[in-house]
């Protein structure tokens, strides 16, 4: 790994106060405690992610437009013994019946071991299961079968089922926001509809010659997160989403993760990079253009410097401000206690 390795957030973090960072990020003396606004933001992050990936995770129940409880995926809610359409073994040459999971031993093996394994699988990807939770619950069922798969069989069968699936997905409806977030959608849906290759939760990482490397190579210098990148031939856009304030943005974020992408995508010669702030309902963004990658890095170059001296010296000086009291260092000589 290089001497340091920086990102958006940690460089802010030094240039407020380089005593904080190093408590904080070197010495680790303070966990970063999460507050309702921190949470919330992570939520709303999540939900956003999984909505552009078609891909709904959420605990609270989701409706559709008419008002209906669906699954992650769009798709009314079926009692669990109606079975998914189209999931057929491949040994056995039974009709789709109706599989009732709390069926006894005795009735479960008369639908025949391979075609009741493979439907309960496709009903529980149909309830919206998840690929880690559609196995567990087969290697679960598995002992009424007779004589048992191997965990290896069970594997095979999940996997099979898994790319049906996938293969259904395709014609099913788009995905939709759980209710408290339905807010977010017409925002949301405006990205979603610019033309492109979508990566949600992009992680980038470069090396001190600018290098794309991998998140936690030991070689990395520089990495950050994007919420959002869509690429189209030479043209690309990147988002980050914003839970509070619009007030006092900084755009610094939206120059890092351009230069991030130009090493990412040699093919982008533009990139139009903007924050959402989606509590308000704004959008503030720039334009970056290749041709100007040297002086963006520059933008940079001072605040660098200084950080590297403070690595170099070990020299972590504190700088008081009226924040202070919203410091977690209290062993800091300018910590003042909120009143």
């Amino acid at each position: 790994m290089s001497d340091y390795t920086w990102s958006f957030s940690s460089l802010k973090e030094y240039i407020n106060c380089p005593k904080k960072y190093q408590e904080v990020r070197i010495l680790k003396n303070y966990k970063f405690t999460d507050t309702p606004q921190t949470i919330y933001g992570k939520e709303v992050h999540e939900a956003l992610e999984d909505y552009v990936n078609g891909h709904i995770k959420y605990s609270n129940k989701l409706y559709n437009e008419k008002g209906q409880e669906v699954n992650k995926y769009g798709q009314v809610r079926e009692p669990m013994e109606v079975i998914l359409k189209g999931i057929k073994s491949k040994t056995c040459d039974k009709t789709h019946k109706e599989l009732n999971l709390d069926k006894s031993k005795g009735e479960y093996k008369k639908l025949g071991r391979n075609d009741a394994c493979v439907r309960a699988c496709g009903l529980w990807y149909y309830e919206g299961f998840s690929d880690e939770e559609v196995l567990n619950k087969a290697l679960t069922w598995n002992h009424l079968n007779d004589p048992p798969y191997t965990t290896e069989q069970i594997e095979r069968i999940v996997a099979s089922v898994r790319k049906m699936n996938q293969k259904n997905l395709k014609n099913n409806p788009k995905p939709i926001l759980a209710k408290n977030y339905m807010r977010f959608k017409k925002m949301v849906d405006t990205l979603i509809a610019i033309p492109g290759i979508k990566y949600p939760e992009l992680k980038m990482a470069l090396t001190k010659n600018l290098e794309k490397c991998d998140f936690d190579d030991e070689n990395r210098w520089v990495r950050g997160i994007a919420d959002l990148v869509i690429v189209d031939k030479d043209y690309a856009f990147v988002i980050d989403y914003k839970t509070g304030s619009n007030k006092y943005p900084d755009p610094k974020q939206l120059r890092l993760m351009a230069l991030m992408m130009f090493s990412y995508f040699p093919q982008v010669n533009k990139i139009k990079a903007g924050l959402l702030f989606v509590m308000k309902n704004s959008f503030i963004d720039e334009t970056y253009e290749r041709k100007d990658i040297k002086d963006s890095w520059g933008k940079f170059e001072v605040p660098l410097k200084r950080l590297e001296t403070s690595y170099n010296n070990d020299q972590w000086v504190p700088n008081p401000t009226p924040l202070c009291g919203w410091c977690p260092v209290n062993t800091c000589e300018f910590h003042k206690p909120r009143r």
